[in-house]
């Protein structure tokens, strides 16, 4: 048996030490947690056009559960209850209007126009808006199951545009004298109330007209002519 001499580099006597693993190197996703993801995100974006086109009462979870191919037992897993897909449903329109708001920000539109666009798009989803009201008047009560999802998503839209509102200023887009950090406040204000009205009125309550008015009131004379100017136009070509 060769024993190794003086001369003998450990190299050759010893084996490279190896790094040791992080827990999570070289794992791969769950499929079962992608997958549920993934069902999740199906079962919103069916409720969210269930209860644009049926209305709150009009829709039921065996209609949505069908649409997504699921048991109504299935689509209660993801969400525990009707109360929890409501407020989920919820989460999910603000989700969509704030990323489409963004993206036509990113293209050059202006806050005002993207909010305006807004409220265009309500006027022709009112099973949605109506779905809003009534979730948002109900939850008024402290134990209804969607009371903490509303309460906490009118904290958030109060300030959520104070920057925003602040350039517009600067810009000349509204007046001076607005206060950006109670402006988003009555905005938020200004469209329950026209929405709530024009549920219960639509043939006599032009809710993107009475938007565009209030906005006009926030405005340098010359911006409000002009968007007063675009909305005729609007109204003489359809």
């Amino acid at each position: 048996m060769t024993q190794s001499g003086p001369g003998t580099r450990a190299a050759d006597t010893a084996a490279t030490p190896k790094t040791p693993k992080t827990p999570d190197q070289g794992k791969r996703p769950d499929g079962r947690l992608v997958r549920g993801e993934q069902r999740r995100r199906e079962i919103l974006r069916t409720a969210v056009e269930v209860f644009g086109e049926q209305g709150f009462r009009g829709s039921s979870l065996r209609e949505i559960a069908a649409r997504v191919g699921i048991s109504e037992a299935g689509l209660l897993h993801h969400f525990g209850s009707k109360a929890g897909l409501l407020t989920a449903t919820i989460e999910e329109r603000d989700r969509r209007d704030l990323e489409r708001r963004t993206r036509a920000e990113t293209d050059g539109a202006s806050l005002l126009a993207t909010i305006r666009d807004q409220v265009r798009r309500n006027a022709e989803t009112p099973g949605l808006v109506g779905l809003h009201v009534v979730v948002a008047a109900e939850a008024t009560e402290p134990n209804h199951p969607a009371h903490d999802v509303v309460r906490d998503r009118y904290r958030a839209l109060r300030h959520q545009d104070d920057t925003r509102f602040r350039d517009a200023i600067d810009r000349g887009e509204l007046r001076p004298e607005v206060d950006p950090q109670a402006i988003g406040q009555l905005f938020s204000a200004v469209m329950d109330g026209l929405q709530l009205q024009w549920l219960l009125d639509p043939e006599n309550v032009d809710m993107v007209a009475l938007f565009d008015h209030f906005v006009a009131l926030l405005q340098p004379v010359r911006d409000a002519e002009t968007t007063t100017d675009e909305h005729t136009t609007e109204q003489e070509s359809t």
